[in-house]
């Protein structure tokens, strides 16, 4: 059992859940964006915080375990292939969108970034925009960046605490300010921002904008208004599935009691402890856990044991 403490980024809509409703030890940061719980990238590497490996990236971890164990993708990038985080909106995020795999390996030297997202908490009128809510060409969203006027072309839906979004590279998309998510993604950095509200940096300055880029990965087609899927919540042992990031399977679990978990086909699982505490127990190992920590498992069963609720990312 390995326990990964996050990166934490400080971005000019971040607010305070992270540290506040998570619970998570944030030091003298007064505003948290984001907090990237399991990272090898490059912009940030979440550490280990137990054990022989305490203190070393978690790069460092793989470079001694080996990349071969997570398979070809792993290997070739020296990276594993997803990437978690908490994302704590208290301002919208600018309206971008992320490239594929094969235009992010040409222009961004990254990787492609098809993503969830699953609402940890959402204050009343919160709300995502996702997809267009018509067809719409280049030269319309353009002018709608520059003139103000692109949220008028998005579909703004509603959020509630529970619910799940798919967000596939190319899907124009934004978070709106009150959310509180846990995005799981493929394992990447690169995003194109096409509006951002007229915000200036600290020093005085207009944030970039990545028009070009944006235009050439965009799915410039309607969208339907996605649905975001809940989640009961009752405590159930029962798997419930949320959805899948390529090779990548999301379960949410209210355990309450001891629960075994087995992931016999996993290269590597991680658990993120959403509410309460407990302990969890693997190869004879067993720790104390509690709301905000992330957990890596490096055997293919484990024992959650107290009342919490979790959710387990496998690849």
């Amino acid at each position: 059992m390995i326990q990964l403490i996050p990166v934490y980024k400080q971005i000019i809509w971040g607010g305070t859940k992270i540290r506040d409703v998570l619970h998570k030890e944030t030091g003298p940061l007064a505003k948290i964006a984001e907090s990237w719980e399991v990272s090898t990238h490059r912009s940030g590497e979440s550490t280990i915080g137990n054990g022989i490996f305490a203190g070393k990236t978690l790069g460092d971890y793989f470079e001694t375990v080996g990349w071969e164990n997570i398979g070809k993708y792993a290997v070739k990038y020296r990276q594993l292939p997803v990437m978690i985080k908490y994302i704590d909106a208290e301002q919208n995020l600018s309206v971008q969108v992320h490239p594929g795999e094969r235009y992010a390996r040409k222009h961004a030297e990254d990787g492609g970034k098809n993503e969830m997202w699953y609402v940890l908490a959402a204050d009343e009128g919160a709300f995502l925009y996702l997809g267009f809510n018509r067809d719409v060409t280049k030269q319309q969203v353009r002018k709608a960046c520059k003139d103000g006027t692109v949220e008028g072309l998005l579909n703004r839906i509603p959020v509630k605490k529970g619910e799940v979004f798919y967000v596939p590279a190319g899907t124009i998309h934004a978070i709106g300010a009150g959310c509180l998510i846990c995005e799981i993604q493929q394992t990447s950095d690169a995003t194109y921002r096409l509006y951002d509200y007229g915000r200036v940096d600290d020093s005085g300055k207009p944030r970039p904008l990545h028009l070009k880029d944006g235009l050439n990965v965009l799915n410039l087609h309607r969208m339907p208004v996605p649905t975001g899927r809940s989640v009961p919540s009752a405590n159930r042992r029962a798997r419930n599935m949320l959805g899948t990031v390529e090779h990548i399977s999301i379960s949410e679990y209210d355990a309450c009691g001891e629960n075994t978990f087995t992931y016999p086909d996993a290269k590597f699982t991680v658990a993120l402890i959403l509410e309460g505490e407990g302990s969890a127990e693997s190869d004879g190992e067993r720790e104390k856990i509690r709301q905000g920590e992330t957990w890596m498992f490096t055997e293919r069963q484990f024992k959650i044991k107290g009342k919490c609720r979790v959710l387990i990312i496998s690849y």
